[in-house]
C-alpha cells in the first residue's frame, strides 16, 4: 500500500482585533467569528481528485453576543458542512491522513459549567462527527498555535503540528529552568501608591538564557545606555517571580525603585529586594502552565508545543533574552483546533467524506438590525490537481445581504450556487433579518463618550460663570465710578 499525506483544510478561524470606536454607553458594538476554508492538497503527486464539494451552511438561529455557562453556548446551532465526493483514478491503495482545522474559540464562547463550577475549553469539539459513507469514522482533536490579526497560511500553520515534542534549537521538555523569588520592602506606598521597581537589561547580558517576569507591568527602552528597563508594581511583602530559562544568572540583578508607574526618566526612591528562594524546576513545568487535563480536549504535546511557537514568536519582538509578559499568554483563543483522521480508497474507488463544525460569524451591531458575517475560504483548494463542481447551500430563514460571490438564487429554504471549479475569490456573505439593514445616523456621542461630553460641558458652564461673573463685577465699578 503506497502512503500519500493529503491535508483537508477546512473552517480557519482568523481572530481580527478591530479598534472599536467609543460609544456613549461604551457596549461592545463588534464580536470576533470564524473564517473557514476549503480543502489543500500538499502532495503534488496525490493521485486523488475532488469530483465535487457540497457546502452546506445550517443557520437557523445567530449566536449571542454573550453566553451565560457552556450548556447555553452549546445550544446554539449554527454549522457547516463540507462534503467531498472524492476519486482515487490510480491502480494502487490510497491512505490519506486529513487535517481540518475549524478555528479557535470565538469571543463569545462560554467555557463556564453553573452546575459545577468548572471551566472546559473546547467543548464545541464534541458536537459533530466526521463520516465517510455515512457513517461516523475516528478523529483525534489536535491544536496549534493560531496567530491573532493574521490570516490562515498553509505552510505556517501546517508546520506547527507535530506528533510528540517538537524538537527546536533551544527549547526542550529537560532544559533547566531557574526560579528566583524576591519580596519587597521599605516602600512609603502612602506618598508613592503607584511605585514601580525594575532592572536594567542588555541585550547581550545573558545570551544562553531566556528571561521570564512574572506579572510585568512596563518596559521602557533606555537610549543612553543600550539597556531595556524591565518593572513591576512595587508594593510591600509582594512576591516577585523571575523565571530564567537555560542558564541561571550569572549576576545578580540590580533593583531599583521608582516614585509612580512609569519606569522611564522617573525619580528613584527607597526600598529593597530581597532574593529569598531558588528553585529549581524544567522548560517542561513552565511551558505546561495554565495547563490543566481534567478541563481541556487539548494534549499534553500539543500545548507544549503552541508554547514554544508562542515564546520563538515573542524572541523576534523582544528585547534580547527578556520575554516580554504580553507575548508569553497561551489561552483557548491562541490555539486554532483540527480534527485529525484518515481515509482509504482502493484503486477507481469513489468515496464520500463529510465533515461538519460549528460556524460563528463575525458580528456587528451598528447596523438596524444587526449584520453577521460569514466568511468561507475556497482559494486553498486549488492547491488540487483536479477540482469538479462546487455547490454552496445556505439553509436559513435570514436575508443575504452581501455576498463576494454573484448568482445566489433564493430557494424555499434559503440560497444556492453551482459553479463548475473554484471561483477566483473567496465566499463571504452576510446574513441579517432584514433584506436591506441601515447603518443609523453617527451623534457625537458615538465617537466621544458622554461621560467627556459632560464634563467639557460642566467645564465650559464653570468658565462661562466666573467670566460672566468678572464681567458684571467690571460694569458695576464702572457705574459707581460714574
Amino acid at each position: 500500500m503506497k502512503k500519500l499525506s493529503l491535508l483537508l483544510a477546512a473552517l480557519i478561524l482568523l481572530i481580527s482585533a478591530a479598534a472599536l470606536p467609543a460609544s456613549a454607553n461604551s457596549a461592545q458594538m463588534h464580536w470576533e467569528g470564524v473564517s473557514s476554508t476549503g480543502m489543500i492538497v500538499t502532495d503534488e503527486n496525490c493521485p486523488i481528485i475532488v469530483e465535487k464539494e457540497l457546502l452546506t451552511f445550517d443557520i437557523q438561529q445567530f449566536p449571542q453576543e454573550y453566553y451565560r455557562d457552556i450548556d447555553e453556548y452549546l445550544s446554539y446551532t449554527g454549522k457547516v458542512t463540507a462534503e467531498y465526493t472524492f476519486y482515487n483514478p490510480s491502480d494502487y491503495t490510497v491512505t490519506a491522513k486529513l487535517l481540518f482545522p475549524f478555528g479557535t474559540e470565538p469571543t463569545y464562547a462560554s467555557n463556564y459549567d453553573s452546575e459545577t463550577g468548572d471551566r472546559t475549553n473546547h467543548a464545541d469539539t464534541q458536537k459533530y462527527d466526521i463520516t465517510v459513507g455515512g457513517e461516523p469514522i475516528e478523529k483525534t482533536l489536535r491544536y496549534s498555535l493560531s496567530e491573532r490579526n493574521s490570516q490562515f497560511e498553509l505552510a505556517r500553520d501546517t508546520a506547527l503540528l507535530h506528533d510528540g515534542f517538537v524538537e527546536d534549537d533551544f527549547y526542550s521538555p529537560d532544559l533547566p529552568v531557574t526560579v528566583y523569588l524576591y519580596n519587597v520592602s521599605g516602600v512609603d506606598t502612602e506618598k508613592y501608591p503607584a511605585a514601580t521597581v525594575a532592572f536594567d537589561i542588555s541585550e547581550d547580558d545573558y545570551p544562553a538564557s531566556r528571561i521570564y517576569l512574572a506579572n510585568q507591568t512596563g518596559a521602557h527602552y533606555q537610549e543612553k545606555t543600550n539597556t531595556m528597563r524591565i518593572g513591576i508594581d512595587a508594593e510591600n511583602d509582594c512576591k516577585i517571580v523571575l523565571w530564567v530559562i537555560g542558564e541561571p544568572l550569572s549576576v545578580p540583578l540590580e533593583w531599583k525603585f521608582y516614585e509612580d508607574g512609569g519606569v522611564e526618566d522617573k525619580e528613584q526612591i527607597d526600598g529593597t529586594v530581597t532574593l529569598y528562594e531558588t528553585e529549581t524546576s524544567t522548560f517542561k513545568d513552565f511551558a505546561m502552565q495554565g495547563w490543566f487535563e481534567e478541563h481541556t480536549t487539548v494534549s499534553e504535546s500539543d500545548w507544549y508545543n503552541a508554547k514554544v511557537a508562542l515564546l520563538n514568536d515573542a524572541e523576534a519582538t523582544s528585547y534580547g533574552s527578556m520575554l516580554y509578559l504580553w507575548y508569553t499568554r497561551l489561552d483557548s483563543l491562541s490555539l486554532m483546533r483540527w480534527y485529525e483522521y484518515e481515509i482509504t480508497l482502493e484503486p477507481g474507488e469513489r468515496i464520500v467524506n463529510s465533515v461538519t463544525a460549528p460556524i460563528y460569524p463575525a458580528i456587528d451591531l451598528e447596523y438596524e438590525p444587526d449584520v453577521y458575517e460569514y466568511t468561507y475560504l475556497l482559494s486553498p483548494a486549488k492547491t488540487w490537481a483536479e477540482f469538479g463542481e462546487l455547490e454552496i447551500v445556505i439553509n436559513t430563514p435570514y436575508y443575504v445581504t452581501e455576498s463576494a460571490l454573484d448568482g445566489f438564487e433564493k430557494t424555499e429554504i434559503g440560497y444556492r450556487l453551482t459553479l463548475d471549479g473554484l471561483p477566483d475569490g473567496e465566499l463571504t456573505f452576510c446574513l441579517s433579518s432584514s433584506e436591506t439593514p441601515q447603518m443609523p445616523d453617527k451623534h457625537i456621542t458615538d465617537y466621544i463618550p458622554i461621560e467627556i461630553i459632560i464634563s467639557f460641558s460642566i467645564i465650559g458652564g464653570v468658565i462661562l460663570l466666573i467670566v460672566g461673573s468678572i464681567v458684571a463685577f467690571v460694569l458695576i465699578r464702572k457705574r459707581k465710578k460714574a
